[in-house]
């Protein structure tokens, strides 16, 4: 039912432009990307909460960046990727889509970035990245976040085997999910944030950073 139920949704909308046949790319080429839903929820948040500094964590080819970039020339997006063949991809598609101006491309492991893109502050951190080390990433670059900010990250459902580890068989997997359920507890425990989990395609964790008088 609820794959009938996103499908619906999806027929609803319209998407066609050049940009978001990006994804046939990513779908061809075995690229994973944020899902569909997920992206236009993501979207909202942002026309709604106006952002104007964005750090991305995983640009694999810059669908999301551009997407994000896409909705005010005011925005600009700092986004990490240490592919070598993800960051070919996404400057190709940066100067395709003439979004070399708003989007900064960091080639570099997350785990080592923070001295590069720490010359500011963020309004909004989209963390896409290696699943295994969300905790980690969260930890590192949360202290650039401005309070109000808002931290999305992507994949806290892991292909759905999270709520139901028992049907996994592969002890690789398995203890991809054992890592993925271990940050979902933690994040729901650190009171410096208000986080909201969004069962929508491979899950959503939304959190926001506490004002100190609040």
């Amino acid at each position: 039912m609820e794959n009938l139920n996103q499908s619906y949704f999806l027929s609803l909308q319209s998407y066609d432009s050049d940009l978001d046949h990006l994804r046939d790319f990513a779908e061809e080429n075995k690229v994973p990307i944020v899902d569909q839903l997920s992206l236009d929820l993501v979207k909202q948040i942002i026309r709604i909460y106006q952002p104007k500094e964005i750090l991305e964590l995983g640009t694999a080819i810059g669908y999301s960046s551009m997407h994000f970039a896409s909705i005010s020339p005011d925005i600009h997006v700092t986004t990490i990727e240490r592919n070598n063949e993800m960051i070919a991809y996404a400057k190709q598609h940066f100067s395709q889509f003439q979004y070399t101006e708003q989007i900064r491309l960091i080639e570099e492991d997350a785990a080592q970035a923070f001295s590069m893109v720490n010359d500011r502050t963020y309004d909004m951190i989209f963390i896409d990245a290696a699943k295994a080390q969300s905790k980690k990433f969260f930890e590192l670059y949360s202290p650039l976040l401005n309070e109000g900010g808002i931290i999305i990250t992507d994949n806290v459902l892991y292909h759905g085997f999270v709520a139901n580890i028992d049907i996994v068989r592969s002890r690789n997997v398995k203890q991809m999910v054992k890592k993925v359920q271990k940050f979902n507890q933690w994040l729901s425990e650190q009171s410096d944030f208000k986080t909201n989990f969004i069962n929508m395609d491979d899950g959503l964790a939304i959190s926001i950073k506490e004002r100190k008088n609040d």
